[in-house]
């Protein structure tokens, strides 16, 4: 709608992520077919890289490969399209990839390595930790001074592109700043980090892919030739991704389980009949265990209910385009505004930014809802990193006073764990759509206060 990436919206997520979202949306909408037909595209192209990766190692190999990350990305259901993390590892394989192919083709090896960097960047502007790929290229071969050049030269190709686009935007500025004080606060939040221990006993998530990595363990003694090594370093990759970010969330398994995934199916051929038989009932096992949770995430999802109820409550009230002060994290308010056409009134679009902002910033929101109140103000109980509540505004006087002096409780509504408020505006409520208060198009209970 116009916003500039960290110059209009507080957010941590790197500006490819802006870009891959915004081409869905432009090419397919918001719909969830369109959604459901990105994630299929991407798991594809995820599929056709490891099938190239682990392709020497014989057919039956790079298919297990390939159907293990498949079928382990599957399992996690509709929460894991357009998941970052799954994203990432798409140019993190094919990193590993032409780095293989740089030190076995050495006629087009300059080509590789140009790719190998921009691929590696490419990967760090969905996520940082990606320019940790440019190590890769190292684990494959022997590098001179000038193929490291050219690593870097790959790299920066891609850099100017998406941090040229961002600066012609008039986001850079801002996007340097969300580097330097935003993102070290995202990462130290104390309350939702993990120990290494309870890190890594959560790989549970990754399960199915548990088989090939007891393969790869079996095999570390065998010869490790440049795809065997590169393997071995996106794996490294994966498990530093993984601490790194502390939380042992499900969908930062993925670049840890892709490298499992091909160094496994790799070893397997290094390994006696009855290893093989044994890796292959883990796998099957691991599957059966995943299933029944399935089935429970996808009956008691309550987000895109709740999503659907926000979406109509806002349709019935406002017109498109009207402005709206949504607070939310992750219980499904930024999917409703956006299929609602609702514009965005500050920068902030969670809690978290307020929560650690200094007492400046927090005086220039509020300064900005008073000058230019929104048409309605749209709360959730999802005001992560605090358990979920509405305490973080009713806890802040100044905010709770402005909302009391011009805003009136209208609507909310309740799906399992999630609440949710709408409040309008009460200057503004002659210009709202002639609906009864509670006339909702979706099946919500709503009621007038809590």
């Amino acid at each position: 709608m116009g916003a500039v990436p960290y110059r209009d919206i507080v957010d941590i997520n790197m500006p490819l992520t802006y870009d891959i979202h915004a081409a869905v949306v432009a090419i397919g909408g918001m719909s969830d077919l369109a959604w459901r037909i990105f994630d299929l595209t991407t798991a594809a192209v995820m599929s056709a890289l490891i099938l190239m990766l682990v392709g020497p190692a014989g057919r039956a190999a790079a298919v297990l490969a390939m159907l293990a990350v498949l079928v382990t990305h599957l399992l996690h259901s509709a929460y894991a399209a357009g998941q970052r993390d799954f994203l990432l590892s798409i140019p993190a394989v094919a990193v590993a990839l032409v780095s293989a192919r740089a030190a076995e083709d050495h006629e087009h090896r300059r080509l590789y390595l140009l790719l190998a960097g921009a691929l590696a960047m490419t990967a760090a502007s969905i996520k940082p930790s990606g320019i940790l790929l440019l190590f890769l290229p190292a684990l494959a071969t022997k590098l001179r001074g000038r193929e490291m050049i050219l690593i870097l030269l790959g790299a920066a190709g891609v850099g100017l592109l998406v941090f040229g686009t961002l600066a012609v935007q008039g986001g850079l500025g801002a996007f340097i700043t969300m580097l330097s004080e935003l993102l070290p606060l995202y990462t130290s939040i104390a309350g939702d980090a993990r120990s290494v221990p309870a890190i890594l006993k959560a790989v549970a998530w990754m399960a199915p892919i548990g088989g090939l990595a007891v393969a790869a363990a079996l095999s570390i003694a065998a010869p490790k030739p440049p795809r065997v090594r590169v393997m071995i370093g996106l794996t490294a990759f994966g498990l530093i991704h993984l601490l790194a970010q502390r939380k042992g969330w499900s969908y930062h398994f993925y670049p840890l389980g892709v490298g499992l995934a091909c160094w496994g199916a790799w070893s397997l051929a290094a390994l006696p009949t009855w290893g093989v038989l044994g890796c292959l009932i883990l796998i099957a096992s691991a599957l059966g265990w995943h299933r029944p949770y399935l089935m429970y995430h996808v009956k008691n999802d309550a987000a895109p209910r709740a999503s659907l109820a926000m979406q109509s409550a806002l349709q019935s009230h406002l017109a498109r385009g009207a402005r709206v002060q949504m607070l939310d994290s992750d219980s499904g308010a930024f999917l409703a505004m956006a299929r609602a056409g609702m514009r965005q009134a500050t920068p902030h679009i969670q809690w978290f930014s307020l929560l650690f902002a200094k007492e400046s910033g927090r005086r220039k929101f509020l300064a900005a809802l008073d000058a230019d109140p929104p048409d309605a103000i749209l709360l959730t109980n999802d005001q992560w990193p605090k358990a979920r509540g509405f305490n973080a505004a009713s806890d802040w006087p100044e905010f709770m006073a402005l909302l009391t002096r011009g805003y009136d409780l209208n609507l909310a509504g309740h799906e399992g764990e999630i609440l949710w408020r709408l409040y309008l505006r009460r200057a503004a409520q002659t210009g709202f759509r002639d609906v009864e208060p509670n006339a909702l198009t979706s099946p919500v209970r709503a009621v007038q206060s809590f």
